[in-house]
């Protein structure tokens, strides 16, 4: 009997112990992070209707190219943990992910980094050839970043926002595959890169503000950042992102390639989406983790979601 509830304890103890660890490999590829790839997306959302509703494929391969980006920026996640590991395990909120708590091994850490870059890269290439150089560069872009460059005061942000031109850009490739002629605006893309840097150093300012003066033994470049500097940057961010989009709503070739100029009308959430983060970072103190936020945050998450459903409204049923 006695032995019976031994084994029993020990079955359970090693059940524990297997769910643990497979948490923390989920925990390590970050799939909440995942949600950035969605901006693939918009290359759908943006492409003529009559293409998209008649040929199912087109969403179907984009939705697996979200699939392979994943992977891609699973296996990144991954290696940056490695790399951060030391400072990591002096920031009060990371110290508690897999690999500084110690519930993932750093050489499992590198299989599972590898083992997800190789499958996302292989997927990636089989969809089509330009969309498999686009991940490789992101993945390049993010290892030289890792290695070293986030070190770098502005060039860190900067790397950063290349990964989601990386996304926008990877959508269209995909896209590109289903049509004779591709409407590529660089309003846009332009609007995605400024908001993309705006997110990444409202990300830096709220490190500065939660670590104070150790935010430099977490992340070297924190050291030459400032509220003030942020603070500054983030206006002229959020006024250039503004007029990006909205220069793109109005322009000859958006006019050309839908036919309308009603695009102008989704500015209003454009506007709101701007304003309401810029009260999160200052009134709340939020800010440290955009894909979280646009979850946690309900008012943000309502206006992404109006917003798109106008877009496809005046883009598929005008």
């Amino acid at each position: 009997m006695r032995r019976g509830r031994w084994e029993l304890r020990r079955t359970s103890s090693d059940y524990n112990g297997y769910m643990k660890r497979l948490f923390g490999i989920i925990q390590l590829v970050r799939p909440a992070h995942w949600i950035k790839n969605m901006v693939l997306f918009a290359a759908v959302l943006f492409s003529p209707a009559k293409v998209v509703l008649e040929n199912p494929q087109v969403l179907l391969a984009v939705i697996q190219g979200f699939l392979a980006f994943s992977l891609v920026s699973g296996g990144v996640y991954a290696f940056n943990d490695i790399l951060d590991l030391k400072a990591d395990r002096l920031h009060p909120r990371k110290k508690d992910r897999p690999l500084p708590s110690g519930r993932i091994s750093v050489p499992v850490a590198l299989i599972l980094s590898f083992l997800f870059t190789a499958a996302g890269l292989a997927w990636g290439f089989g969809l089509s050839t330009r969309f498999g150089w686009i991940v490789t560069a992101y993945l390049l872009t993010n290892v030289v970043y890792s290695a070293g460059l986030k070190r770098m005061v502005i060039l860190d942000v900067l790397l950063l926002s290349a990964g989601f031109v990386y996304r926008a850009v990877g959508g269209v490739a995909i896209v590109a595959e289903f049509l004779d002629e591709v409407y590529l605006s660089y309003w846009l893309i332009l609007c995605a890169f400024l908001l993309s840097l705006f997110l990444a150093l409202a990300k830096r300012r709220r490190e500065i503000a939660l670590l104070g003066d150790a935010a430099a033994a977490h992340r070297a470049s924190l050291a030459d950042y400032n509220l003030q500097l942020i603070d500054q940057i983030l206006a002229a961010l959020t006024a250039a992102t503004l007029v990006s989009y909205s220069l793109y709503t109005i322009s000859d070739d958006t006019l050309r390639h839908y036919g309308t100029r009603d695009l102008f009308w989704t500015i209003p959430f454009v506007v709101y989406g701007l304003l309401r983060y810029l009260y999160l970072i200052y009134k709340r103190n939020e800010g440290g983790d955009p894909t979280s936020l646009l979850v946690r945050d309900r008012a943000t998450l309502v206006n992404v979601v109006l917003w798109a459903t106008v877009c496809a409204v005046i883009v598929y049923f005008r």
